[in-house]
């Protein structure tokens, strides 16, 4: 169970924080993609691979290694914040003079510019990395929600009046770009945090010694992730590209949602119950029982009705986008319980073993990547059930391994809570069928989250 209700609030400000920025992200995304087109949105999933390896690269690990330490001094956030600085410029630079070859390497010509401007967000997002880092300690989530959730909206508005005016693909670089550079400044005037401290090369190796190897294994993930991206887009069309975007920011709003509330509240909870085997490995069990609680019935959901909920929220022009949201909303559904063990490995300073896991699936995977690609792109997004499923397992067995982790009990756990929820979804799909579409989906949502509501009223009764 959570620990406090400071903890509870934390949690619950955190999954504030990302539905309301995941939420209106998609609200804003679902109105530009009737104003722009499948290649629109194909392109920026293209350009965005170099950009989001860089501001992976930029937060170089150092983040969880200043979360992790128990007193962090003013020179150890000093030092990582002109680390964060420095990496963020160069890496900005690296990109802006490659920006031919890279346009020449995604046969996109016009992404050399497109790129030059789109990659700015990586400096601003160099600044705000202590400031964040400092709420997070704080457990002031609350802050953090409103800042994303402002920044989000304003530059969804100003994208909004882009696409209106037919700027195309700039409005969708431009909306990224205004978001980092609104964020950041709101958060150097909300924290007051400055870099008052000294530069240590000591304290920067200090963390680079834990966070390079998280570095590593981040690098990989994200490189695994766009890998599909860069796939798709050059080996079957940029509208397949824009289509599968489009199907995995539908998905990714309560996967990343979960993941990234689970990541950043549970981190340093856990951190605190490294001690206590009983209290460690039942908060993983229960964190583990609410999210295939809550998430289950909505990637059921997604994957079920897969083509009304293309047709209502894009449009005609995107049906082609509804196979890719069934499927990947399947895949998606094992990605949070999967890094919930990743941060089980961090936590137990076994970063070594974090990193070896992920190059070792990741490079399994890719090269049955590599090997399938030809048969389709259907044959793609089936592998990527299997892909995901395959991860989650391996950091499962690595955790009882090397942690003793009562995997048995944990996955009768799972498996009393994911069969009602598959029967009852199963059995709502079939038996409502309303006329009207959007109240068909609605009481189709609704009354598919009963039967998980039981559940999660019967595991607050419960201890693990």
């Amino acid at each position: 169970m959570l620990v406090n209700i400071r903890e509870f609030k934390a949690f619950f400000w955190s999954f504030v924080d990302g539905v309301g920025s995941q939420g209106s992200q998609l609200i804003i995304t679902i109105m530009l993609a009737r104003l722009l087109t499948p290649a629109d949105f194909g392109v920026i999933g293209l350009i965005s691979v170099v950009v989001y390896l860089s501001n992976v690269i930029g937060n170089g690990g150092l983040n969880s290694s200043l979360i992790r330490k128990t007193k962090a001094s003013a020179d150890d956030f000093t030092s990582v914040f002109v680390f964060n600085v420095t990496i963020g410029i160069v890496l900005y630079a690296i990109i802006f003079f490659s920006s031919g070859f890279l346009a020449n390497f995604l046969n996109l010509p016009q992404a050399e510019i497109y790129l030059k401007i789109y990659a700015l967000s990586i400096i601003f997002t160099a600044f705000e990395q202590i400031q964040r880092v400092t709420l997070t300690l704080d457990l002031n989530f609350r802050t953090q929600a409103k800042i994303t959730l402002f920044s989000v909206i304003f530059s969804g508005i100003v994208a909004l009046l882009l696409a209106h005016n037919g700027f195309g693909v700039w409005a969708l670089i431009i909306q990224t770009v205004i978001l980092s550079v609104v964020r950041c400044i709101i958060f150097w005037c909300v924290v007051r945090w400055r870099p008052t401290g000294h530069f240590k090369m000591p304290l920067l190796l200090e963390h680079l010694n834990f966070g390079y190897k998280l570095l590593l294994g981040n690098i990989v993930d994200v490189a695994y992730r766009y890998m599909f991206n860069l796939g798709i887009g050059k080996f079957y069309s940029v509208t397949d590209l824009g289509f599968y975007n489009q199907a995995t920011k539908l998905t990714e709003v309560p996967s990343m949602t979960i993941t990234s509330v689970v990541r950043r509240v549970n981190y340093p909870i856990i951190s605190k119950l490294r001690n206590n085997d009983k209290c460690y490995f039942g908060n993983l069990i229960n964190i583990s029982s609410y999210i295939v609680s809550v998430y289950l019935p909505v990637s059921l959901w997604l994957s079920l009705n897969s083509h009304d909920i293309i047709i209502k929220l894009l449009g005609e022009r995107w049906v082609g986008a509804s196979l890719f949201l069934s499927i990947l909303s399947i895949a998606f559904f094992v990605v949070p319980l999967s890094n919930l063990f990743g941060n089980i490995l961090s936590v137990e300073g076994r970063t070594d073993l974090y990193l070896k896991i992920r190059l070792a699936v990741k490079l399994i995977i890719g090269v049955i990547f590599v090997l399938i690609h030809s048969y389709g792109i259907h044959t793609v997004l089936y592998f990527m059930i299997f892909a995901t499923v395959f991860e989650w397992f391996v950091n499962v067995i690595i955790v009882q391994k090397y942690f003793k982790f009562p995997v048995l009990k944990y996955f009768n756990r799972l498996i009393f809570i994911m069969v009602p929820i598959v029967i009852s979804s199963l059995l709502v799909n079939y038996y409502i069928n309303i006329d009207s579409i959007i109240i068909d989906l609605a009481v189709k949502l609704m009354v598919s989250m009963i039967v998980p509501a039981g559940i999660l009223l019967i595991l607050s009764k419960e201890k693990v």
